[in-house]
């Protein structure tokens, strides 16, 4: 498929965009939403499309990607820098064009390292782009997206930004559902794609220990370009979580499968729970 021109694809974006206020309808939950850590990773593969359709039968609320860059400008659903850990590949995922990771198998080293959790479809499964992920899930549940090492995968954000148009989320009514949220632990990426992007969602994620650094005028600036931040689950305490939220932002917490600690974040107002095991996150905040 040929590509769009780059200045006349971001031109167009302005064009279409609907900008909307930061909202604050995930703030109001009566309960924490449920995000799946790269899918029902602890059950399947992770991003992978077993790992989440699997998320969506274990009820969750929300799924999330992690974004890595090909070499011919692709954006593709992989957590690590490097291709060892889940494929039998090697090199960097940026170093390799799109059609190198497609022959790929990105499920048979979940297998092998958690024989009691195996299947045998697994092993044919592929490192999928966001595209392909928007294409399958995009009105099945909400999406929570991280560009992994902006810095070193230039170009991710108008990418980002490009496929989020191209399946029609960037409307106003997907802005007030928070039906996309773009996150990032690099706040120079995430100025950037609200320049792409006005109205987006976007969310700072925040390193473990740093927290305890974020004062006031740390706060406010944030507030200027995302609406919301992750926390790890270890610095989650009801004093923080007080301080993010009286600061206006919507606040989330990473990555939870140990029930005493889901339960204990269910009790600070957390708005979102990244885990594993959303199917366990999910019984846990269950009225029933």
């Amino acid at each position: 498929m040929m590509r769009m021109d780059m200045k006349k694809s971001i031109a167009l974006l302005f064009s279409v965009l609907i900008v909307s206020p930061f909202l604050t309808s995930e703030a109001e939950v009566t309960k924490p939403l449920t995000i799946a850590h790269r899918g029902a990773s602890y059950d399947a593969p992770e991003h992978t499309f077993a790992s989440y359709d699997l998320a969506i039968k274990q009820q969750a609320d929300v799924i999330e990607i992690d974004l890595q860059l090909t070499k011919d400008g692709e954006v593709v659903a992989f957590h690590d820098e490097t291709l060892e850990r889940t494929t039998d590949g090697a090199g960097l995922v940026r170093h390799k064009t799109l059609a190198e990771l497609k022959t790929l198998d990105a499920g048979s080293w979940f297998n092998k390292k958690y024989p009691e959790r195996a299947k045998a479809a697994y092993s044919h499964e592929k490192i999928r782009t966001l595209d392909e992920i928007l294409a399958r899930y995009a009105g099945r549940a909400k999406l929570n997206i991280e560009m992994k090492v902006p810095e070193k995968n230039k170009g991710m954000e108008q990418q980002v930004a490009l496929s989020l148009q191209r399946h029609g989320m960037l409307t106003a009514e997907n802005f007030s559902n928070r039906t996309v949220v773009v996150e990032s632990f690099t706040p120079a990426s995430l100025k950037k794609l609200k320049t792409l992007a006005p109205g987006l969602p976007l969310n700072q994620s925040i390193w473990k220990g740093d927290v305890r650094k974020l004062a006031q005028p740390e706060l406010t600036t944030i507030k200027t370009y995302a609406d919301s931040v992750s926390i790890n689950y270890q610095d989650a305490t009801a004093e923080n979580v007080r301080q993010l939220k009286q600061a206006g932002l919507i606040v989330r917490s990473y990555t939870i499968d140990n029930e005493r600690d889901m339960e204990r974040l269910s009790t600070y107002g957390i708005s979102g729970v990244y885990t594993n095991r959303p199917n366990v996150h999910v019984m846990i905040t269950s009225d029933g």
